[in-house]
């Protein structure tokens, strides 16, 4: 039966966790994540696969190096589960148990759009806490979320533990790019805003590129250069990954040698990096 308002308490230490709106609640707040609260229950559905495309599904494929029919009957955790779009995935394959955790009240879109599935159980905690028994997953990944907290090499170590024996983590983090200046000097600002003041100046970002093609031959594509947006051609999805660049707080980025050296320190075996910069996997031992 569904619990819809009550409790949890730890029958070690005596804690008490409250369950609201059906999910178990182990942090006070969305803390320093509140503009992804704004972000994924303003944008719920955007990213959600449809009859038309499969862009959660061909993105975990390829960020996460696993081959969907291999998930069968397995235990998974998805460390930032936002709104659900790679539990959406997750959760379809036959025999999957699916856990999604996230400081954010994204757990509050993720819920509505998973949520109601008997695999699919939703949790808000800190990553750099999760409230579960060690080695109780086949399967962690955590898909563009660890370059957004304080510690991300913390936070990856973190879940190793929560890994079975022969247990696979896979994880994809922001890489450096060489046209990551400007923005992240913005950010300076744009991060320290209203996070509905940064939506605002996100919206008039893409105004102001929709011009672009009307400037003279030699300045366009400069525009991209000194003012960067998101090239998603659907306007929503447009707005929304401009959005999540220049709003949070946190937004490291990495080189795959640093990341691999978090998989070698954590004694993972069977490390890949994966095409897709920066995604690696790897096993526990």
């Amino acid at each position: 039966m569904e619990i819809e308002r009550g409790e949890l308490r730890c029958s070690n230490c005596g804690r008490q966790y409250p369950v609201i709106r059906s999910i178990p609640r182990f942090v006070p707040s969305d803390s320093y994540v509140r503009s992804f609260s704004l972000e994924w229950n303003m944008f719920g559905r955007t990213q959600l696969d449809s009859e038309s495309h499969s862009d959660s599904r061909d993105t975990f494929v390829e960020k996460t190096g696993t081959r969907l029919q291999d998930l069968s009957g397995k235990v998974i955790l998805e460390a930032g589960c936002g709104m659900g779009r790679f539990l959406d995935v997750v959760s379809k394959q036959p025999g999957t148990k699916v856990v999604g955790f996230d400081l954010s009240l994204s757990v509050e879109s993720a819920y509505r759009n998973v949520g109601n599935r008997p695999n699919v159980h939703i949790v808000q905690a800190d990553v750099m806490k999760p409230p579960f028994a060690p080695s109780s997953f086949d399967m962690v990944y955590s898909i563009g979320v660890l370059h957004h907290t304080s510690k991300p090499r913390e936070a990856f170590h973190s879940l190793v533990p929560l890994l079975k024996e022969r247990g696979e983590i896979a994880i994809w983090v922001y890489p450096k790019y060489h046209w990551s200046t400007f923005s992240d000097l913005y950010r300076h600002v744009t991060a320290r805003m209203p996070s509905n003041m940064t939506l605002g100046i996100c919206k008039a970002m893409l105004v102001v590129h929709s011009f672009d093609g009307k400037a003279p031959r030699r300045l366009r594509g400069r525009l991209q250069t000194i003012l960067p947006i998101s090239k998603e051609k659907h306007y929503e999805k447009r707005l929304l990954d401009t959005f999540d660049w220049y709003s949070p707080r946190y937004q490291f980025k990495f080189a795959p040698d640093e990341v691999l050296k978090w998989f070698r320190e954590a004694g993972l075996i069977n490390i890949q990096m994966l095409p897709f910069q920066v995604s690696l996997k790897g096993i526990r031992k």
